[in-house]
């Protein structure tokens, strides 16, 4: 009797242990779609950096109403919308396509075709590719309403906004400069979300004079060097950048040179290669950050906080010429060490008698 009470409980251990590595594979197959419950408080604003491998992806949502921007490559379309489904959305109020790269816009038609999209809003180009041109009968044939990106234009989502800060000009020999560029705003808390703008929409952005600064920036073009700039990050002066690329990708993004500047600032930046979905809660004042694969608990940052952060980016002045210059100026580069000398704030260059550079305009 005891022999055969202890048979069936082996079988019954045996058949548990089974069940439970079952329920373990199926959660891991689904790696793309992280098990975040928020926490205890209730977040007015949620901002999800979807790791898409070496693309963009970001979700909004605030108050049941959802924000897409991007989606990846077009492998990453299935996987992007059982995301979405899965934060209990059954609509998108709008859907960015930042420019016509296919590692941000190629998933899209995926998720348009399931998913009702009331709104559509990107830039108008000549690209005909077979990506862009998809999903460009995509969004007609689901009659979405068609909305050309203007900078300046604000649009409410649930408690939140998101204003539209590039383009703000016409680059069609570099898409990357043709990119939608938003900041998100939720009480005190912001995002700005730079998609593939490089140095030349940035400097532009700055140069318009409108409001910048957030909390969050999600870097330009991967974390690649011709990015985040000296200039755009002084005007942002974040507490957290991310950055969106694959492991191991071939570009080497993020590149050196902007790890170094988050770096010198003080400022972390979490990176989709190594924790891979990462997600922002903020009630409007507070903010705090959850990741798939990485414990980013530790990171938080309250409204009003000191941050000390793009102030210790330094200018370099030239010993001959006496202009000053931001660091990744293109005058800056380009000069030999020996004539650098190395400024700790505008006032200081100015005060040595240095002259603002006429191309980087410090």
């Amino acid at each position: 009797m005891i022999v055969a009470v202890i048979d069936v409980m082996k079988r019954f251990l045996c058949a548990l242990s089974a069940l439970m590595m079952m329920l373990f594979i199926g959660s891991c197959s689904r790696s793309a779609v992280p098990q975040m419950t928020g926490g205890d408080d209730d977040p007015k604003l949620t901002v999800h950096f979807i790791d898409v491998g070496e693309g963009d992806c970001t979700l909004l949502e605030s108050d049941d109403e959802f924000v897409l921007i991007d989606a990846g490559e077009r492998d990453y379309g299935e996987e992007v919308l059982r995301y979405i489904e899965d934060q209990g959305a059954d609509e998108l109020k709008y859907m960015i396509a930042t420019h016509p790269h296919s590692d941000h816009v190629g998933g899209l038609r995926t998720v348009i075709d399931g998913m009702d999209t009331e709104n559509f809003i990107t830039v108008s180009c000549d690209s005909d590719t077979y990506t862009w041109e998809k999903l460009m009968r995509a969004v007609d044939r689901n009659s979405i309403n068609m909305i050309e990106a203007e900078a300046g234009t604000t649009y409410s989502f649930g408690k939140a906004s998101l204003t539209i800060m590039a383009p703000l000009s016409r680059d069609e020999e570099n898409y990357n400069n043709l990119s939608v560029v938003t900041r998100v705003v939720c009480g005190d808390i912001s995002f700005l979300i730079e998609a593939d703008a490089e140095r030349e929409s940035e400097y532009e952005m700055v140069d318009a004079g409108e409001t910048l600064s957030a909390d969050v920036i999600r870097c330009g073009h991967h974390g690649s060097s011709d990015a985040s700039s000296d200039k755009l990050l002084k005007a942002v002066n974040p507490a957290f950048g991310v950055a969106s690329c694959g492991e191991g990708n071939e570009y080497g993004h993020p590149h050196r040179e902007t790890v170094q500047k988050f770096e010198t600032m003080g400022c972390p930046l979490l990176r989709t290669d190594e924790a891979g979905t990462i997600v922002a809660y903020t009630d409007g004042r507070n903010l705090r950050f959850e990741a798939e694969k990485t414990d980013l608990s530790s990171y938080t940052y309250t409204a009003g906080e000191e941050k000390h952060t793009a102030e210790k980016l330094k200018y370099i002045g030239n010993k001959n010429s006496l202009y000053f210059h931001y660091s990744d100026c293109d005058g800056a580069m380009d000069m030999k060490e020996k004539n650098k000398v190395y400024l700790d704030s505008r006032d200081d260059a100015v005060a040595q008698g240095y002259t603002p550079c006429p191309g980087c305009q410090p």
